[in-house]
């Protein structure tokens, strides 16, 4: 009887240790967000739960609907690989016809480049000649929207956020590249065949960096200005105005340079017809784009791949208004309730995504307990990997996470295995703050740390 008792007294000592150092470590939380002073202006939205069983570690405006920014790609891309899967590749066709027509089927491959498309018209010459009638363009898989709504119109010259369409060619982007001259100047030499100019008005300075790039697409789509200073000649990246017009422009020069003749040289967009022959086809794997959109959170890769996912599901034209559809059907079906959240692009830069904390968190743990998660898992960020290099370098093997970053935004999101043994389905969002990003990210990454050390 007494062993009997002994064992009790033990057995409840542990449930009050339990619960006094889950006190503590959901204390040491609110502290930190109450100490940041971010409460006094901005909202701060936390869901943390237990990756495993669904309980509920702590929370704090929770059930708010935020702008969740990159972390929505976490959800997107797992519902975007139920449909797609692991292997799939995307896809350029090369094609003739009974009439000598040549056509091109684009898959609105993100990864796709000049040099890919230059073998394969190589190929095509090779293989079915050089002399065409007509150059027909099959660009139906994807709509011709290349902005998503709540897009923001001053990032049409943002690198990171080049223009979506089904010709997407080199990351949408070019590269230019600096060169200092004898009056002090820096010119710009573009290192892609593009129908561009670039007025560069940047001078030489030891001691900063500042560059502002202009493109007045009212006036002037194809020019661009570049004003300030630079320590030293750097490259940049500055998105095409035109994905179609970039692509039909280097296809032009290709063809030239391979001696092909087309008889009617408009280009013409045509479907495909059913009787078409494949001459070629350009693939570029699932794999290379799942950790850029992950690791490096590419938005263009991200948006491009939730577009040809719908037309895949439904077999037709993808948009971002189907995605949506897409994108609530596969959570319902997951025991999720979609009908509070707005999704409005697949890459979460558009300001008119509406989620909650408390929505990922959960939509986290039946990602956790699916039975490809440790697949999923593999391709996640962890610290020194993408936008986590600088970031939680200790936590390296004990978090994947990915990250999310507006202008008066930022979230992070993801699972934390902590020192308890368990891992933890964790969300972030800080929304409507003045302070320096740097600083809200070296909030998060606090919070993190508690998590963890739990």
């Amino acid at each position: 009887m007494k062993n009997i008792l002994k064992i009790f007294v033990l057995f409840i000592g542990l449930i009050m240790f339990s619960n006094s150092s889950f006190a503590i470590s959901t204390g040491k939380i609110e502290k930190q967000i109450k100490s940041s002073g971010l409460e006094d202006a901005a909202t701060v939205a936390v869901s943390i739960r237990n990756a495993k069983n669904g309980d509920v570690i702590y929370e704090q405006n929770s059930k708010k609907l935020l702008h969740p920014a990159s972390t929505l790609k976490l959800f997107t891309l797992y519902s975007e690989l139920d449909t797609l899967g692991y292997e799939y590749f995307y896809k350029t066709g090369f094609y003739t016809d009974n009439e000598n027509n040549l056509y091109i089927k684009l898959g609105a491959d993100p990864l796709l480049t000049t040099a890919q498309l230059k073998g394969a018209i190589q190929k095509v010459k090779e293989t079915s000649g050089s002399e065409y009638k007509n150059l027909y363009i099959d660009d139906s898989i994807i709509d011709k929207k290349e902005f998503a709504d709540g897009w923001i119109w001053d990032d049409e010259i943002n690198p990171y956020t080049p223009k979506v369409s089904s010709y997407n060619l080199d990351g949408n982007v070019v590269k230019a590249q600096m060169s200092k001259n004898a009056q002090g100047l820096m010119d710009i030499t573009l290192k892609s065949k593009c129908p561009m100019s670039v007025i560069s008005y940047i001078k030489a300075d030891a001691k900063k960096d500042a560059l502002e790039i202009n493109r007045y697409a009212w006036q002037s789509p194809e020019v661009v200005e570049i004003y300030g200073y630079v320590k030293s000649p750097v490259s940049l990246f500055i998105p095409v105005s035109s994905p179609r017009r970039y692509f039909i422009y280097n296809l032009e020069k290709i063809i030239d340079e391979k001696n092909i003749k087309i008889s009617n040289t408009s280009f013409t967009s045509k479907i495909l017809p059913p009787n078409a022959k494949l001459i070629d086809e350009i693939s570029n794997p699932i794999k290379t784009a799942i950790p850029l959109i992950l690791h490096d959170s590419n938005n263009l890769i991200s948006e491009s791949t939730a577009k040809i996912t719908v037309s895949k599901k439904y077999g037709a034209t993808g948009t971002t208004v189907l995605f949506s559809k897409y994108f609530k059907e596969f959570y319902n079906k997951l025991g999720l309730d979609t009908d509070n959240i707005v999704i409005a692009d697949g890459c979460g830069v558009s300001r008119k995504n509406l989620i909650s904390a408390d929505w990922m968190s959960n939509a986290l743990n039946k990602i956790y307990n699916s039975t490809n998660f440790e697949q999923f898992k593999e391709n996640m960020a962890q610290a020194g990997e993408g936008t986590l290099s600088e970031r939680l370098y200790n936590l390296r093997g004990e978090a994947w996470l990915k990250t999310g970053s507006l202008s008066n935004i930022s979230a992070i999101a993801g699972f934390v295995k902590s020192q308890d043994g368990n891992t933890y389905s964790v969300v972030l969002i800080e929304q409507n703050f003045t302070k320096p990003q740097k600083e809200i990210k070296a909030f998060e990454d606090e919070i993190i740390k508690l998590i963890y050390s739990r």
